[in-house]
C-alpha cells in the first residue's frame, strides 16, 4: 500500500505544468541598455573643461588627445588644469621676459606642474613618467604671435609636445 500511494504521489508531482515565461520584454530593455552605454562610453578617458570665453575652431580629424598638461587660453585668461594663472583684469608686473616672447606666469606654473608630474612617478612606480605633453586649448581667436608665445614658454618649461584640442565638425 505504501508503495501505491509513492508511485500516486510521483505521477503527481510529474504532471505538474512548466510555467512559460515570456522574455521578449527583458530582451528589449537589456537591448535599450547596452545601445545607451555604447553612446554614452567614452575610450579616451580625458575630460575636458572648456572655461567660458574659449570658443574652439572647428577639425575634421577624428584623433582623440592624449592625458598631459590642459593649457587653456582665451583673450584674456590663461589657465594650466583649470587654475587660473594670468587674468587680465588683474595682470603681475612681470608678464614677458626673454624679449617678450616667454610668458613667466605661464612658465613657473609649468615647471612646477613638471616637478610635481616627476615626484609623483619617483614616488608611485605604477605612475606614467613626465611626457612632456601639453594639451593647448586655444580660444580662435588669439592671435598667431600669442600662440608663438605661448609655445614658446611651453618648450622653454620642457613640454615640447603639443596637442590642439579643437571641437570636431558634426
Amino acid at each position: 500500500m505504501a508503495r501505491t500511494r509513492s508511485i500516486r504521489n510521483k505521477k503527481k508531482r510529474a504532471k505538474k505544468d512548466v510555467i512559460d515565461v515570456d522574455i521578449t520584454s527583458l530582451l528589449d530593455i537589456l537591448v535599450i541598455l547596452l545601445v545607451f552605454l555604447l553612446k554614452s562610453y567614452n575610450s579616451s578617458g580625458i575630460t575636458l573643461t572648456i572655461p567660458q570665453g574659449i570658443e574652439l575652431p572647428v577639425s575634421k580629424s577624428s584623433s582623440l588627445n592624449n592625458p598631459g598638461v590642459m593649457i587653456q587660453v582665451s583673450k584674456d585668461k590663461i589657465w594650466v588644469d583649470s587654475e587660473t594663472i594670468l587674468d587680465a583684469e588683474d595682470p603681475p608686473e612681470i608678464i614677458y621676459d626673454h624679449g617678450k616672447r616667454r610668458i613667466v606666469p605661464l612658465f613657473n606654473e609649468l615647471v612646477r606642474k613638471k616637478e610635481q608630474i616627476k615626484a609623483t612617478a619617483k614616488q608611485a612606480p605604477q605612475a606614467k613618467p613626465f611626457s612632456g605633453l601639453a594639451n593647448l586649448i586655444l580660444d580662435k581667436s588669439l592671435k598667431y604671435s600669442y600662440i608663438k608665445k605661448i609655445m614658446y614658454t611651453c618648450a622653454e618649461a620642457g613640454f615640447k609636445e603639443y596637442k590642439f584640442v579643437v571641437m570636431s565638425e558634426e
